[in-house]
């Protein structure tokens, strides 16, 4: 990997470098018998590349805390083999494919580089066709996703890469190279503060494969140390193939050099001298404020000294009765107080009036030998008044006879509207009850439509009745808009004798028939 300061060695980590923090390594690789051929029965007749030796510069740097660019541009210096099938020459010298690798970090729970948790990160292997593929030296344009995810547990690091890589399908005699899913796992274990050994284990496999073959299922596994010494940065290591797939050498050596922005090393926390001790807490806490009234309660302060800082509590107190907190000699103190009033007229802090079980109860001021009472007066309302609340405060009012009932829409009526008889003339003695209709309607805008119904007993004929009624409830609509209400929302009926509520068989039955009823029609929320 481009950044051998923070990844493992092929594999990458899920963490990167701070804003604008680079690396740079030169790191030889040598690979032997990294491609051979076998017979039928898996001897092996010649190495196509018995010696493999590359020389990688590998760059890297890192922006925005979240994103990293990594580059490896891999140098071929030794190249040697036996038996290449014809078009294929062979070469000692040249240049591979260069690789650039972004990694974008989607997350980490570790504040330091090498403190606990866990991270996830993106990276997009880009590789450009620059090397020679007459010569086995690459030459093919690749590109795939990985997801790499490591932990660091007290110490040590885990890690895992999973990733596919797309590539133009080739064929080289029996051997078809072809898109491959990737996989890493691995293990760093921190021996002090500079050297680390490293651990991996890495192979690839093809999904489109009819079968599974040892020769497109390479396996390899890496071991090896790395040595920081501030910026320095040095690693050395090997590998072997446990699967000797094509590009899976029999063993590798491997060793680099390189220089990367140091870490950022926590600052010494100095330990602040302390501000005060026990011992000594009068003269290092000599600051303690002055006694005070808060509210009528004395308080208090007293020094303490909690962990070497200077601490100031305080105590609170109540004064005894016939005192109060004040001023003697310039300090808070409780002293006598004086007498709340001398004459009637100064209690005048009277306890608002209330409405208990329909009873009115007022207050009245007296100053008694130097302090006020409240002497509590009970009123019982007139009959045609009861006790309620005007402005609020409480007092005796007209008697509720409207109470709108929004779930039964219906806007109920304590009282009968009285007419004239045999007339759609309203008699004065429901004047008061429609004024609360009214005002009821205009403190509820939001009801927009109200029926009024006409209902009337079954005494006379029927279409004279549903006449009657219906001029009733025209009578009521017209009494109502004189008042204020928007003539709109009111809509009238008359039913005459077809809803009775009551029997028609007696007077009192006929009585309760002959009625107004409102109706809630239309309402917004």
């Amino acid at each position: 990997m481009p950044n051998q300061s923070q990844d493992f060695f092929a594999m990458s980590g899920a963490e990167v470098s701070p804003h604008l923090s680079w690396s740079s390594m030169l790191l030889f690789n040598y690979g032997h018998n990294s491609l051979v051929r076998n017979d039928s029965n898996g001897n092996r007749v010649n190495s196509l590349v018995e010696h493999h030796g590359t020389a990688h510069l590998l760059l890297s740097l890192g922006l925005l805390d979240v994103l990293e660019i990594g580059l490896d541009v891999p140098l071929i210096v030794l190249q040697q083999g036996s038996g290449l099938p014809v078009g294929l020459e062979q070469a000692s010298f040249g240049i591979g494919d260069v690789r650039v690798v972004p990694k974008l970090q989607i997350f980490s729970t570790r504040e330091r580089y090498d403190s606990n948790g866990v991270a996830l990160a993106l990276l997009v292997d880009t590789h450009l066709p620059t090397g020679d593929s007459t010569s086995l030296q690459g030459g093919d344009f690749r590109i795939g996703p990985r997801l790499a995810f490591d932990a660091v547990i007290g110490g040590p690091r885990l890690g895992v890469n999973v990733g596919y890589l797309y590539r133009a399908a080739t064929q080289l005699e029996n051997l078809s190279v072809r898109d491959t899913i990737s996989w890493n796992a691995g293990m760093e274990v921190p021996l002090g503060e500079r050297f680390s050994l490293t651990g991996e284990l890495m192979g690839r496999v093809t999904p489109g494969a009819e079968e599974i073959r040892s020769d497109e299922s390479p396996t390899e596994l890496l071991a090896g140390g790395k040595l920081r010494l501030g910026g320095f940065l040095a690693t050395l290591g090997g590998g072997a193939g446990l699967i000797n797939g094509y590009g899976t050498p029999d063993f590798r050596l491997f060793a680099g050099l390189g220089w990367a922005s140091p870490r950022p090393v926590e600052e010494a926390v100095v330990e602040p001298t302390p501000e005060c001790t026990e011992a000594s807490l009068d003269i290092d806490c000599n600051e303690v404020p002055p006694a005070r009234c808060e509210e009528g309660v004395l308080r208090t302060y007293r020094a303490g000294c909690a962990e070497g800082e200077c601490t100031y509590t305080f105590d609170e107190s109540h004064c005894a009765d016939g005192t109060l907190c004040g001023e003697h000699h310039g300090q808070a103190s409780c002293v006598d107080a004086p007498p709340e009033c001398v004459e009637h007229d100064e209690c005048n802090a009277l306890p608002a009036p209330s409405c208990t079980e329909g009873v009115l109860t007022t207050y009245a001021g007296q100053c008694l030998d130097g302090s006020c009472e409240y002497v509590a007066n009970q009123i019982t309302c007139a009959d045609d008044m009861e006790c309620g609340r005007e402005g609020g405060i409480a007092m005796c009012v007209e008697k509720t006879l409207v109470v709108v009932d929004e779930e039964a829409k219906r806007i109920h009526i304590s009282e009968v509207i009285h007419f004239a008889f045999d007339s759609s003339q309203i008699d004065g003695r429901s004047f008061g009850l429609l004024n609360q209709v009214a005002k009821v309607l205009q403190d509820n805008l939001h009801i927009t439509h109200v029926r009024i119904e006409g209902h009337t007993d079954n005494v006379g004929r029927h279409g004279y009745n549903v006449r009657l009624s219906q001029e009733r409830a025209a009578a009521v609509r017209t009494y109502l808009f004189e008042r204020g209400v928007d003539a709109n929302r009111l809509n009238t009926v008359g039913l005459g004798p077809d809803r009775p509520i009551d029997t028609n068989e007696t007077d009192a039955g006929r009585t309760s028939n002959r009625r107004v009823e409102f109706h809630i029609e239309v309402k917004n929320n």
